[in-house]
């Protein structure tokens, strides 16, 4: 995986570490790049978030829209619409913020943003294992977009297109769940495989997201 760059090196190794929880518990089956996104009737997956901006988590530029989300307590935000935008969105912001929180944040995040199930109580386990006290600095990767695969108002599958310090571009396979009137993040348990892959470009079917 690339790992985040320019931390202090016990920051740096600890929010590589976490990241390399995240992306070996957020392992789901998805079509490859190349397939279409499955069609919706009646339904628009391309859709632009409306209104939005940037707000900054441990140094990571999260996209906020008027599809959510609509709360910010800190650590952990809530209030996304049930649409395919709002979904995306949280999508993101659950990746995220469990990748980077500190060891006084993630708590917090795995049990308001994270679907209950094996997979993230897989995931606190292993986030046990590692430290992160520090706020990383430095430069950071990017989101630079998303690409709703498949939607349905109680799950949808999500690509998370990232721009990595290096100028490289993954895709990271994401899940959320419609669950107590708000999307989350659905984990894993045990996953065979990684869900980050290295790709040349985002897909024409992609919805880029300003830089911040």
């Amino acid at each position: 995986m690339t790992c985040l760059v320019h931390f202090r090196t016990n920051t740096r190794l600890a929010v590589c570490a976490a990241l390399a929880i995240t992306l070996t518990v957020l392992s789901c089956s998805h079509d490859d790049d190349d397939g279409a996104p499955a069609a919706q009737p009646d339904l628009d997956l391309r859709t632009l978030p409306s209104g939005l901006r940037w707000i900054a988590f441990n140094n990571m530029q999260l996209p906020v829209a008027r599809q959510g989300p609509a709360a910010d307590k800190g650590a952990v935000v809530s209030g996304f619409e049930q649409s395919p935008v709002g979904a995306a969105l949280a999508a993101i912001h659950a990746t995220v913020r469990m990748s980077v929180a500190l060891d006084s944040q993630w708590p917090a995040v795995t049990a308001a943003m994270l679907a209950p199930g094996p997979g993230r109580d897989e995931w606190a386990v292993l986030r046990t294992q590692i430290s992160i006290t520090e706020t990383p600095s430095g430069e950071m990767p990017r989101i630079a977009g998303y690409r709703v695969e498949r939607y349905t108002p109680e799950t949808t599958e999500v690509s998370i297109y990232t721009r990595q310090t290096d100028s490289s571009l993954t895709r990271n396979a994401t899940t959320v769940a419609w669950q107590s009137g708000d999307w989350k993040l659905l984990i894993a348990y045990q996953p065979p495989v990684s869900a980050v892959t290295a790709i040349e470009t985002m897909p024409a079917e992609a919805v880029a997201l300003t830089p911040a």
